[in-house]
């Protein structure tokens, strides 16, 4: 199934489901990203030019620290509730290359639809496809630039543990399709490496945030007269 039919599909879900919740929740969040990419594979003497080393090598991407930021809905009905995201993300890893490091980052949106459970107060598990825009995938330096997909479809899974207004969310992201083998030219002279084939793989991340709810709706009276907030700066 395409991304635009199942994130259709998602929507009227969450719009069917809203009509009985009991509480809504807003609020933002943010923190830090560990990505998981493809090795580079560095090809010797065989591959032309004048490489070192001169054998074929496999470089592993070095993991650095990326981060993100959004916003977020969430729609309780009892112990399940459904919680959309927003969130733009920037992701890094580099290639110790022989003479010099190759550094590769990606920017994207990503908007997760999380269902979830509490299983004792205060803690959650949820699971869900997150939807993905892909702005910008770069590897520094080679000859010409990388190819990549501009949307993508990952699961997420996770556990979550809300403390008042504040909470802290734990969860691990995996690409459902590959990301394709490419090949990758550089100048030798600079990197040591001149021909060398990014290999395929899973993306993959551990995404470790904090939120704060910045607002909440008792759904169950939303229809009075009077109407029925409770939040930051609202009455219960």
């Amino acid at each position: 199934m395409q991304i635009k039919p199942l994130f259709i599909i998602v929507i009227l879900l969450i719009t069917f489901s809203s009509a009985n919740a009991q509480e809504y929740t807003f609020g933002v969040k943010g923190g830090i990203n560990y990505n998981n990419i493809g090795e580079l594979y560095h090809l010797g003497i065989g591959g032309g030019g004048n490489p070192i080393p001169e054998t074929d090598t496999n470089y592993s991407a070095d993991k650095k620290m990326g981060t993100h930021f959004g916003a977020f809905a969430m729609v309780n009905f009892g112990d399940f509730f459904i919680r959309p995201e927003v969130n733009y993300t920037s992701l890094k890893s580099s290639y110790p290359l022989a003479f010099k490091t190759a550094n590769w980052k990606l920017t994207k949106i990503d908007v997760p639809i999380l269902l979830g459970y509490k299983i004792y107060d205060p803690v959650s598990l949820y699971a869900g496809p997150s939807f993905s825009n892909i702005s910008n995938m770069e590897l520094q330096f080679p000859e010409d630039p990388i190819l990549f997909e501009k949307s993508a479809i990952n699961l997420s899974a996770g556990i979550m543990a809300d403390f008042g207004r504040f909470g802290i969310d734990l969860r691990y992201e995996y690409g459902l399709k590959p990301i394709e083998e490419q090949r990758v030219d550089f100048v030798d002279d600079d990197y040591g490496t001149n021909v060398a084939y990014l290999l395929e793989y899973n993306p993959n991340q551990l995404i470790l945030s904090v939120h704060i709810n910045v607002l909440s709706i008792n759904g169950e009276r939303k229809h009075s007269k009077k109407g029925a907030w409770r939040g930051s700066g609202c009455l219960n």
